[in-house]
């Protein structure tokens, strides 16, 4: 009996304690850390600012689900034990880097776009081109949180290294069975509900609704990201409609109808050429007010009083942002629910405003300050979109440069001539840059004298950027006028999504005086503003129409004469100008407004996103 007891000691002394348990350390510094990482963006995204960070709030949110963020976790670490030594070791690292560059991925876009980035974001890698700036402003102090284990981990491995070179070696059985449960975990439920159309299963809310920000919240980040390449592998095989589909699409544009006689607003700017001007970062908020006594927008303001105004238009882009934008402004469609409509469906065959005014004796011409290749924008705009003419960054001279590119003013210079050169009537697509956070406008462009707490904040740099983008739009509109082309044009402008209030809010919340039109009011609301110089049309504010940017494009058609039946059926806005109902459906499925509507009515729109995400997967239109 002692002969054995030595033995088992003297076995346990030199396997145990000097090779088992070096390399169980190695494998628990990165399971106990890729967990913890997945607590810490919990931290973040549980938190009111998601530049803060609340360790325990993010435990809460995470506790119900950690056996699942452990379970993904052990799927990924499992194969490093068919290595050995080295082998390991390097695998450990390479996993670990990947997931801390995944996971800080999705804490910065999430306070971008509030919601986890897509595997897609790899075909969209030429946007990072003169994002320098906005990517810095994304990035907290408290984020050295989830590079601690990288460092932890190689002062491990210096001190071990002795240990793991030569006497680590390969466990294919350990790793057989470590993989075996993890995934049996995984896939119990999902088996459940698909395989065997068991609904009741416990946690079956994990896997219902695919939902970036939920999954993330229960099956971690690393699940998360597995779940979303095979979502994104799915959704890139063609996607045909089916029966249900069509009824639900039948079903929209039959309720959409409202059966109006027309009004005096129908053909009002028949003829005239239409020259939209679609400004980065403008929000409604600052239209008519002033900071110290000073318009922040004195131009715009000025623009009312021959002007239809819609404060009510809701942003309702999605992950393409600004481009999200464009597409909705032509197309009338809500965006895709997954990555940027523009690199996904380039060149579907939408019903696009440049099409249908092309068809009644428009000429179509966009001109962007941003390369071709920043969203796509070339091969959409110029493909599926169908404007006749392209212009981009490589067709300007870049005498002044702000922020990300050419200055507006510098833009609106060269604009104007090639305007001039287009035969009447035009359509006119024209797109702000300077406005572009982070809001760092040089100080030789700040006129607004604001007081040092607020000029050194976001929302005083904000305040600045627009007020000097809405004096380039008035230099703009004098330089069209000066050509002769002003008097014989309508001016249509819209915000393409919010701004300080999209980014920034943490920023306003330090500041130590704040008024309250400050403050983000939950609303995410962007202006349009459609300017008649020839003051043709009465001047309207609509302060009590609820609407979102997808109505847009029917308002201008109905202004311009265009009968509907030939948007009326494609087009999932409607026209403003000619409508009872006050809505707007923004892009986290949320209906605002909709006080006249009717519950069946409000349960229609409340699809709509899927069905518009669904139309153009499957290219409706060309079908």
């Amino acid at each position: 009996m002692n002969s054995f007891s030595s033995k088992l000691n003297e076995f346990l002394k030199n396997n145990l304690t000097k090779h088992t348990i070096v390399k169980s350390v190695l494998f628990l510094i990165p399971l106990i850390s890729m967990v913890l990482k997945g607590i810490f963006v919990q931290g973040f995204l549980t938190s009111k600012n998601p530049y803060n960070f609340n360790f325990f709030a993010g435990y809460n949110s995470a506790n119900a689900c950690l056996t699942y963020y452990i379970a993904f976790t052990l799927v990924l670490l499992s194969f490093s034990l068919l290595f050995k030594g080295r082998g390991m070791v390097i695998y450990i690292f390479i996993v670990d880097i990947i997931t801390t560059f995944l996971v800080l991925l999705d804490v910065w876009y999430f306070r971008g776009f509030q919601t986890m980035p897509s595997a897609l974001l790899l075909s969209q890698t030429s946007n990072l081109d003169n994002m320098t700036g906005s990517i810095m402003s994304m990035i907290s102090s408290y984020d050295y949180l989830f590079i601690l284990d990288l460092i932890i981990l190689p002062i491990y491995v210096f001190f071990t290294r002795k240990s793991y070179v030569k006497n680590i070696n390969r466990s294919p059985k350990t790793f057989l069975c470590v993989f075996i449960v993890a995934l049996i975990y995984i896939v119990y439920v999902p088996f459940n509900i698909n395989v065997l159309h068991n609904k009741n299963v416990k946690n079956s809310y994990f896997f219902d609704n695919y939902d970036p920000t939920s999954t993330t919240r229960y099956l971690s980040p690393v699940g998360y990201h597995i779940i979303d390449a095979y979502t994104v592998y799915r959704d890139s095989k063609p996607y045909k409609l089916t029966k249900e589909d069509m009824t639900d699409i039948n079903e929209y544009f039959e309720t959409k109808k409202e059966n109006l006689p027309d009004n005096e607003y129908f053909g009002a700017a028949k003829g005239k050429n239409l020259i939209y001007i679609q400004v980065e970062s403008l929000e409604n908020f600052v239209i008519g007010q002033k900071i110290n006594g000073q318009e922040i927008t004195p131009n715009l303001n000025k623009l009312l009083n021959n002007s239809l105004y819609f404060p009510n238009t809701f942003e309702q882009v999605n992950e393409g942002t600004s481009a999200d934008c464009d597409f909705m402004t032509n197309t009338s469609l809500l965006p895709l629910r997954r990555g940027c409509t523009f690199f996904r469906y380039p060149n579907n065959d939408y019903a696009s405003m440049p099409k249908i005014l092309a068809k009644n004796g428009y000429n179509t011409t966009v001109i962007h300050p941003d390369k071709g290749s920043f969203w796509n924008y070339q091969l959409a705009l110029s493909g599926g979109i169908g404007f006749q003419k392209f212009t981009d960054y490589y067709s300007f001279n870049h005498d002044e440069e702000i922020g990300m590119g050419t200055s507006d003013r510098s833009y609106f210079e060269q604009v104007t001539p090639m305007l001039k050169q287009e035969p009447q009537p035009f359509y006119g697509m024209t797109i702000t840059l300077t406005s572009h956070g982070p809001f760092d406008l040089p100080q030789q462009y700040r006129k607004l004298n604001l007081d040092p707490e607020l000029d050194k904040n976001k929302l005083g740099g904000y305040f600045e950027s627009i007020h000097y983008t809405d004096e380039q739009t008035g230099h703009f509109l004098d330089l069209l006028n000066q050509e002769g082309i002003l008097q014989n044009s309508i001016i249509a402008i819209m915000g393409d999504h919010t701004g300080v209030h999209k980014y920034y809010d943490d920023d306003i919340d330090q500041l130590s005086t704040k008024q309250d039109w400050f403050l983000d009011n939950g609303n995410h609301n962007v202006p349009i503003i459609i300017y008649d110089p020839s003051s043709t049309i009465k001047a309207k504010s609509f302060d009590k129409l609820y609407n979102g940017e997808i109505d847009l494009m029917p308002t201008l058609l109905y202004l311009l004469g265009v009968p509907k039946d030939q948007y009326e059926n494609s087009v999932m806005g409607r026209n403003l100008l000619n409508t009872e109902r006050s809505f707007a459906i923004i892009t986290d499925g949320t209906l605002k407004g909709g006080e006249n509507l009717t519950d069946e009515q409000k349960a229609i729109y409340k699809k709509s996103l899927d069905i518009s995400d669904k139309m153009i997967r499957a290219n409706y239109v060309h079908k």
